[in-house]
C-alpha cells in the first residue's frame, strides 16, 4: 500500500512501528500494527526510531488500553471519541463493547485508515484535524457517557488549542472521561531534539507539569487519576534490559513526570 502523508503526519508512522516491533518481540501483543507495516510501503528507517522510544510507546499503549478495556467493561453503553488516532487499531485490539466508537485524524490519515479496517453501524471514521471543531457535529450526542481517546497528540497543539478543546468537550457532550498522555514542559522544550521528530519536522507546542494545570482551565474539569509509564503494572510490556532503567526512573519526580496519563472528568453544569 503507497501512502502519501505530509512530514509532519509522519509522526503517526513512529508509534505504530513502535508498536509491530514489540508485538513481534512478544510484549505487546498488537497483530493489527505488525500487518499494518506491512502492507505499507514505507521505509521506517528512516524514522530512526530508538529502541527506548519502542518500549515507551508501547508501554504508553499498553496502559491506555487496559483503562479503556475497564472502563467499558463497566460502561459498556458509553460512547468511545479516538482523537488523533492515526493507523493505530485499538478498538479492534481490546474488544472492547461501546455503544458506538469513533476514530478522528487528518482527512489524509483516515483514507489511509479505511484501507486497512472498515466503518460499521457502530464504528465510524472521521476524518478531520482536531481543531476544525466542526467534527463534533457528527458526534451523535446520547446522554451515555463519553470516553475521549488522545494519545501522542495533545503535545503537539497549543496550550490554546489544549484548552479549546477541553472547554468545547465540557460544553458539548455529557459525562466525558478524558484520559491522554502529556509531557511535562521541561520534557516538551526537549523533545523537539528527538531524532525521530527532527526527521519529521513536527514541533511539541505544550507540556504541563501538574494536573492543577488542566483543572483551572475551567470549572467542571476533575482530575481522576495520573498512571505513569513507571508504574509496577507496565514492567510486563518492558524488555528485561530496560526494566532496572524504568525501576530507577520510578524513584525520581522529575522522571516519573516526564511523561504519563492522565484520567480527567469534565462536567458541564446543565450535565451535572
Amino acid at each position: 500500500m503507497n501512502i502519501r502523508l505530509s512530514e509532519e503526519m509522519e509522526t503517526l508512522l513512529i508509534p505504530l512501528y513502535g508498536r509491530a516491533r514489540m508485538s513481534q518481540e512478544g510484549y505487546f501483543q498488537d497483530p493489527y500494527a505488525e500487518d499494518a507495516v506491512r502492507s505499507i510501503q514505507y521505509d521506517f528507517s528512516k524514522l530512526h526510531i530508538q529502541k527506548k522510544t519502542q518500549v515507551m510507546l508501547s508501554v504508553r499503549g499498553a496502559q491506555i488500553d487496559a483503562f479503556t478495556a475497564a472502563y467499558l467493561q463497566k460502561h459498556p453503553e458509553s460512547t468511545v471519541l479516538y482523537l488523533g488516532c492515526g493507523l493505530d487499531a485499538r478498538r479492534q485490539r481490546i474488544g472492547a463493547s461501546a455503544r458506538m466508537w469513533y476514530d478522528l485524524d487528518f482527512p489524509q490519515v483516515i483514507e489511509i485508515k479505511r484501507q486497512l479496517y472498515s466503518e460499521t453501524e457502530q464504528y465510524r471514521l472521521i476524518g478531520s484535524s482536531v481543531t476544525n471543531w466542526q467534527w463534533m457535529d457528527e458526534i451523535t450526542r446520547t446522554d451515555t457517557p463519553m470516553l475521549v481517546i488522545a494519545e501522542g497528540l495533545l503535545m503537539y497543539l497549543s496550550e490554546q488549542d489544549v484548552r479549546t478543546l477541553f472547554l468545547k468537550l465540557r460544553d458539548t457532550f455529557q459525562n466525558v472521561i478524558f484520559v491522554f498522555d502529556a509531557y511535562s514542559q521541561t520534557t516538551a522544550k526537549q523533545a523537539s531534539k528527538h531524532p525521530s521528530l527532527k526527521k519529521t519536522g513536527a514541533s511539541i507546542r505544550w507540556g504541563v507539569d501538574s494536573s492543577a494545570e488542566i483543572t483551572s482551565y475551567g470549572s467542571g474539569i476533575t482530575h481522576e487519576k495520573t498512571m505513569y509509564l513507571t508504574d509496577e503494572n507496565a514492567m510486563i510490556y518492558i524488555p528485561k534490559k530496560f526494566r532496572a532503567m524504568f525501576h530507577i526512573a520510578d524513584h525520581f519526580q522529575m522522571a516519573r513526570e516526564a511523561h504519563r496519563i492522565f484520567v480527567m472528568k469534565l462536567c458541564s453544569k446543565q450535565g451535572e
